[in-house]
């Protein structure tokens, strides 16, 4: 997927504040009146020295092709970056919006993917009524596809959502002509893809999920049996129905609803993509194991819905490509109450979206994360991918399968953990937010990932508690590569933060990289284009509000706010540090600001240390 970098128009950057706003209004959205305004500090901080100006922070980008059309709040972040203020809380809002137990719900949700919902009836519906809804709304949405259509895109979108060894070890030919060819077939499945009415496939979400909360309302107020009682009743209307015993049961997982009240469960997804299905899965408790062996089978929401809700135990999710909270064209929620959990899988997993919406939200436990590539709250075209973690000390595994072949021979590819990308040239992204919420935790990645964009996306990543490492090596935390954004923010706890380079608050090429730690005694290390770096026309923002902090870098020159002069324009890059006793190379001090806008040499770089 980031083979091919080309840009078929001109890619300068000017300031023109005045237009940004009038066309697009930033909604001014605070979670709590503590929560910070980090590009309005930067700017507050800015505007004294040498003249700086408001209109400098944002961007207008001038690019040109009639078929690129950017989701609105990556726009919105692109053209004027201080909107990042109020889009956070925003994102955060709307995350934390949830129905009795805790359950995230989705109804504000494809607003991100610019779905406009009609207004929801008043009336009261049966659970029998949101299923004949959440299937008719279904039927409606895949109507524009024929079955040639579907055949199509069973076959050719799971190869463009993953990598194989093999991509890494193509020779130059070969490449050329993969490149060539998935980009026609890249062009074929987005021109179906237009033809499907998301507004549908919202509807259809939002009624399967009114029908898991009937069915978890029934549990709480009258028990398992009362639940499996209405179920039923409701295979007598002709829905595909499976309950369990309180023992060990093995259930095969096609359609319908599946409903098990607990023991140590195993549950099985078929090996192939059912279309036009909706499945609904709630087990009550058990350390269960869910297996899903097919590298694009039942175990995504493919043209399709899918929910699981596992209320309780230590469970195993063990899968390959396109597994547990992964959407393609479709829905998928994977919803776990409570357990130290495992998730195991490789490509396009655990929170992952391509036009349409994929969750994987974790309440507590100690859990572990583990995937190879374009996971853990990533997203692709059009798509919104979470992962949201709610307790517990948590890790976050990306692990080295597939060789960075383009830049190197020793690291590995990603593209996880807040993470989203288009395909370049044609195509924009989505957005992937990693959210965990509290816990000591470890995020390990190598190239792009922990909250990175790249190509007209939104990478996040937000940690609020604990005492943290961040462990990568290039296009992570915070990093915006290729008119995209990537944001890293942490909200507390004595962090590790290690990167090489084009990292930690890092724009590259058009994009806007920001890292925000609100308070701890952090230990961030990196090479180069790191800690508030701007490159080839890129703005890069490293903001520490609070803590004493150590700074640890290889080539002074390029970090601690560090803006090349590339191009007709220069990049910027800032760095500041507002509070604390903070330990620096020899070249820069305590309470001190250095590189003020300098435009000669290196760009428009500053650093600030504010005690």
């Amino acid at each position: 997927m980031l083979k091919c970098c080309g840009r078929g128009w001109g890619y300068n950057m000017f300031a023109l504040l005045a237009l940004a706003i009038s066309i697009f209004a930033v909604e001014s959205v605070a979670e709590n009146s503590a929560f910070p305004a980090p590009m309005d500090s930067v700017w507050q901080r800015l505007a004294q020295p040498n003249g700086f100006q408001n209109a400098d922070l944002d961007l207008m980008i001038n690019y040109r092709t009639a078929g690129l059309k950017p989701l609105s709040s990556v726009d919105r972040l692109l053209r004027a970056p201080r909107s990042v203020d109020s889009l956070v809380p925003l994102v955060r809002r709307d995350l934390s919006d949830t129905v009795s137990g805790g359950m995230m719900r989705s109804d504000s949700l494809w607003k991100w993917l610019d779905v406009s919902l009609s207004m929801a009836s008043e009336k009261e519906t049966s659970l029998l009524d949101d299923l004949v809804a959440a299937n008719r709304h279904l039927k409606s949405y895949l109507q524009p596809l024929t079955p040639k259509d579907i055949r199509f895109l069973q076959r050719e979108v799971p190869p463009l959502q993953r990598q194989t060894p093999e991509d890494t070890v193509l020779n130059a030919i070969q490449s050329e002509r993969l490149r060539l060819r998935q980009d026609a077939i890249t062009d074929e499945v987005m021109k179906l893809c237009a033809k499907l009415d998301k507004e549908k496939l919202a509807e259809s979400a939002l009624d399967l999920d009114a029908a898991l909360y009937s069915l978890l309302a029934d549990v709480r107020s009258g028990g398992w049996k009362i639940a499996a009682k209405h179920l039923r009743a409701l295979s007598k209307k002709g829905i595909s129905i499976e309950i369990g015993t309180e023992g060990p049961d093995v259930h095969r997982l096609n359609r319908g609803i599946v409903f098990d009240p607990g023991g140590e469960d195993r549950y099985e997804f078929l090996d192939s993509t059912r279309p036009g299905s909706w499945l609904l899965v709630i087990d009550l408790g058990g350390n269960d194991e869910y297996h899903a062996t097919d590298t694009a089978g039942g175990a995504a929401g493919f043209l399709s819905l899918q929910v699981i809700a596992d209320l309780g135990g230590s469970d195993r999710y063990l899968g390959r490509d396109l597994a547990f909270g992964s959407a393609v064209m479709g829905y998928s929620r994977l919803y776990d109450a409570s357990g130290d959990d495992l998730y195991d899988a490789r490509c396009s997993s655990l929170g992952f979206a391509f036009q349409g919406i994929g969750i994987l939200q974790d309440v507590s436990g100690n859990d572990v994360y583990s995937s190879s590539y374009m996971s853990q709250g990533a997203s692709s075209t059009y798509g919104l991918g979470i992962l949201l973690d709610q307790s517990g000390n948590d890790r976050y595994l990306s692990r080295p399968d597939f060789v960075d072949d383009l830049r190197y021979r020793d690291h590995f590819l990603n593209l996880s953990q807040g993470f989203s990308s288009g395909f370049s040239p044609k195509y924009p992204g989505g957005i992937g937010v990693l959210w965990d919420r509290t816990g000591e935790d470890l995020y390990s990645a190598d190239i792009f990932g922990q909250g990175a964009g790249y190509w007209f996306s939104w990478g996040l990543l937000m940690d609020d508690a604990g005492n943290d490492k961040y462990m990568a090596h290039q296009y992570a935390q915070g990093a915006g590569v290729h008119f995209a954004v990537g944001t890293l923010w942490d909200r507390s706890g004595d962090d590790l933060r290690i990167s090489k380079g084009v990292s930690q608050g890092c724009g590259h090429d058009g994009g806007f990289g920001m890292l925000v730690d609100e308070s701890g005694n952090d230990h961030t290390v990196g090479v180069d284009m790191s800690m508030g770096a701007g490159s080839a026309n890129g703005l890069g923002v490293y903001l520490d509000l609070a803590g004493d902090d150590i700074y640890d870098v290889q080539n002074p020159r390029m970090t601690l706010g560090h803006g090349d002069l590339r191009r007709d324009r220069g990049s910027m890059g800032f760095f500041l540090d507002l509070h604390g006793k903070d330990h620096y190379p020899l070249e820069f001090k305590n309470d001190s600001s250095w590189r003020v806008y300098d435009a000669k040499r290196r760009g428009y770089g500053y650093g600030l240390d504010a005690e």
